[in-house]
C-alpha cells in the first residue's frame, strides 16, 4: 500500500549546487525521498536531512540510505529513511534537504590495519582543499613560500590547523575524520597487506615515488606525480612531512630531506605548534 505525504523541502543552493523537483511517498514503512541535483561539473555533494514534527520537534535523520553520499548531478535521485527507528512518524513530517561539495579527497581502503579497517587520503592535503575550508570558516590561510598553491601540498600548518580542517570536513561529511596515529601512519605507508617490503612507499627507488632532495629542486611538487605504493597511497616518503596524531610525531621526510629521512621508519617527535614549509599532513577516516 502505497500513499502520499505531504512535506515541506527546502530547494537549497549551496556551492552552486541546487536541490529541486521533490517527490516523496512512503513504501513499505519507508519515506522515499526523491529529488534532482543540479551542481557543479566533476564535482561531488554529501546530501543532508532534517525532519520537523507536527509538534515542532526536530529530527536529524541517519538510518538514511541511497543518494547521500559523493552524489553527482543527475535527475531522479533518490534516498530511502526510516523515520520510526529515530523515533519518528511516517506522517505530518517537514523535511529539508541541503547539499554540500566534496572536496576532492580520494579515499584508500586499508585493510587490517592496527586499529581495524580504515580508509586514509591517497595524497596529502592541498593547498586547494585548505584553501576551501579556510573560505568556508574564515579561517587564516597559510603562507604557500611563493610555490604555488592548488595542488600542492598545503605546508606551514600546525596540529591546531589541520585538525580544524578535519573537524570542518566531518561536519561538512557527515563522516569521522581525524589524523592518522603514528601505527596507522606507517601501516599504510608500508603497503598494509599488499607490503613488498620496500625501504621508501613504495618502492626501494626513492625517485620513483618521493619528491626528495635529490629531485626536487628545493620545493614542493604536486601531489600524486610519482608513483604510488602498493596500496595506491602516494608520496607518503617526501614531498612534505605528515603530522600524526596528537603525539606530535611527523612521518615521511620532506622536499629538502635525503632517502634517510624519507624511509619508512623515519620519524621526529616536533612541538605541535609548529608551522613549517617541511610539514603538511593527510587524513584518516575511521
Amino acid at each position: 500500500m502505497k500513499s502520499l505525504l505531504l512535506f515541506v523541502l527546502a530547494l537549497t543552493t549551496v556551492a552552486s549546487a541546487q536541490i529541486s523537483n521533490v517527490r516523496q511517498k512512503v513504501e513499505d514503512g519507508h519515506v522515499i525521498i526523491t529529488y534532482d541535483l543540479s551542481g557543479e561539473p566533476e564535482r561531488t555533494y554529501n546530501i543532508f536531512a532534517t525532519a520537523t514534527s507536527a509538534a515542532g520537534d526536530t529530527i536529524t535523520p541517519h538510518a538514511l540510505a541511497g543518494d547521500i553520499h559523493e552524489v553527482s548531478s543527475g535527475k531522479n535521485l533518490s534516498i530511502r529513511w526510516e523515520p520510526q527507528v529515530e523515533g519518528g512518524s511516517l506522517t505530518g513530517l517537514k523535511i529539508s534537504l541541503s547539499a554540500k561539495a566534496e572536496i576532492g579527497i580520494d579515499w584508500v581502503f586499508v585493510q587490517s590495519g592496527p586499529t581495524g579497517d580504515f580508509r586514509i587520503s591517497k595524497a596529502e592535503i592541498t593547498f586547494a582543499q585548505f584553501d576551501e575550508f579556510c573560505s568556508a570558516t574564515g579561517y587564516a590561510k597559510p603562507d604557500d613560500n611563493a610555490w604555488g598553491r592548488g595542488n600542492r601540498p598545503v605546508i606551514n600548518v600546525n596540529v591546531v590547523d589541520a585538525k580544524a580542517f578535519c573537524q570542518w570536513l566531518s561536519k561538512e561529511t557527515g563522516k569521522s575524520i581525524r589524523l592518522p596515529e603514528e601505527s596507522e601512519w606507517e601501516f599504510a605507508a608500508k603497503g598494509g597487506k599488499k607490503s613488498n617490503g620496500y625501504i621508501f612507499s613504495g618502492s626501494n627507488n626513492l625517485d620513483t615515488v618521493g619528491w626528495y632532495s635529490g629531485n626536487s629542486d628545493f620545493k614542493t611538487h604536486e601531489v600524486s606525480t610519482k608513483k604510488p605504493n602498493e596500496l595506491g597511497i602516494c608520496d607518503m616518503s617526501g614531498n612534505v612531512w605528515e603530522w600524526c596524531g596528537n603525539s606530535g610525531a611527523i612521518r615521511g621526510g620532506c622536499w629538502h630531506d635525503n632517502d634517510k629521512y624519507c624511509r619508512i621508519s623515519g620519524r621526529f617527535d616536533n612541538n605541535l605548534d609548529v608551522r613549517s614549509p617541511y610539514i603538511g599532513f593527510r587524513v584518516l577516516q575511521k
